[in-house]
């Protein structure tokens, strides 16, 4: 299929998208198709894959330990998603190709209000328009050469930034910004589409499941950034188009518009950042790193011949300490300290005693039995009493 030749002149820019758009599609599909054809290199590294991925399951299935039949259905699946992504062209153009292409604008119809325009509906005319009418308001110029009808308060000498320079940036910023966006998506998109049956393969392995994802948030980040820039580009229209109208008849009525340079200047440059803005922000939401989860405890229920007990898999991760409270401890040695005592009353010498002289004696047992040791805490017992001065001659006073 030929893609519309973009020429000069009033259809520059609305021929420059549908050369992009048709450039996009045929890079998908043809693409695809061509690499997922029997006998391409394409083709020959997906079988050499699925290959390998089903001799080394087959090997782990015979020396190695048993699998669960979910891990057998998760490789089966696996083969699967491998092949429709890889050979079904039919299968991958309803689920990713219409999604990526053709997707975002569906969706920027169903969210925008009816205050904006429809996207599907002649979308890019509209900026062409827009392109027009940017084109005019440079022939024609603000007035100022012409003497045209003005404020008197509102005159040129406030105006610091030339005719020339305001109108004729302002074209080539509008014309950058609105191909050089949607061509980053169309084209990036197209090219992802196209290399499926390379990137389906390494689904299938651990070492390579990274590129896969890769590969996969790339097309999350071409199908977001379209919708992002389909609705800031009908923002843009909604606003420029009537803003371009109204300068257009007043210079239509003789009147000079000495600001418009500096404003229509000033909306392409906001235009163009917010159009960055939009792709930054979407490229980290596409590109965001899982968050981590704590995952459960998950022991083995199925039991293995013999009665041996199942073993208990465990997430790695922190650890955590069994907290021991005051009151626990607390009992802990109030029991020690009644086992010991017991110990010495049934006769078992394992307890010594400091003497007076600083050595270790062993307590001798006691023919008194359990009942004739000392209650606990009474031992070395303070027999004198302690007063004040004061409180014995109150005592001797009687």
């Amino acid at each position: 299929m030929a893609c519309p030749a973009v020429v000069t002149g009033g259809e520059f820019l609305v021929r420059t998208l549908s050369h992009l758009d048709c450039q996009a599609q045929t890079l998908g599909s043809f693409g695809f198709q061509s690499l997922a054809a029997p006998g391409s290199p394409a083709a020959a590294v997906l079988t050499a894959l699925l290959t390998l991925f089903v001799a080394i399951y087959g090997i782990r299935l015979l020396f190695g330990p048993t699998d669960e039949p979910r891990s057998v259905v998760a490789a089966v699946l696996k083969i699967g998603i491998v092949l429709t992504m890889a050979v079904s062209w039919p299968a991958w153009r309803v689920v990713a190709y219409d999604t990526v292409l053709y997707g975002p604008a569906e969706v920027a119809a169903s969210i925008m209000p009816s205050t904006l325009p429809d996207p599907r509906q002649g979308l890019p005319e509209r900026l062409q328009t827009i392109d027009s009418g940017i084109a005019a308001l440079t022939t024609i110029g603000t007035g100022r050469q012409t003497g045209e009808l003005i404020d008197p308060d509102a005159g040129f000498r406030s105006i610091a930034l030339e005719d020339e320079a305001g109108l004729g940036w302002s074209r080539p910023l509008f014309l950058a910004t609105t191909i050089g966006s949607l061509g980053i998506v169309r084209i990036a998109g197209g090219l992802l589409l196209a290399l499926a049956p390379l990137f389906a393969g390494l689904l299938l392995f651990d070492l390579t499941r990274g590129l896969f994802a890769g590969w996969l948030r790339g097309l999350a980040l071409v199908a977001l950034g379209s919708l992002g820039l389909t609705v800031m580009l009908s923002v843009e229209v909604a606003i420029i188009e009537p803003w371009l109208a109204d300068a257009l008849n007043r210079r239509a009525l003789g009147y000079a518009t000495p600001t418009a340079p500096t404003e229509l200047l000033a909306l392409v440059i906001a235009f163009a950042i917010a159009a960055a803005g939009v792709l930054f922000i979407l490229a980290r939401v596409a590109f965001q790193n899982a968050w981590s989860l704590s995952l459960p405890t998950f022991t083995a229920r199925a039991a293995q011949a013999g009665g041996q007990t199942a073993e208990l898999f465990r997430p790695a991760g922190t650890g955590t300490l069994a907290v021991h409270s005051r009151a626990l401890a607390i009992s802990e040695s109030v029991a020690s300290q009644v086992r010991r005592e017991t110990l010495v009353a049934e006769g078992i010498g394992r307890v010594q005693r400091i003497s007076d002289g600083g050595r270790l004696e062993p307590v001798q047992p006691s023919s008194a039995g359990p009942t004739g040791t000392e209650p606990l805490g009474s031992g070395y017992r303070r027999t004198t009493r302690g007063a004040m001065p004061s409180q014995r001659r109150r005592d001797d006073r009687g």
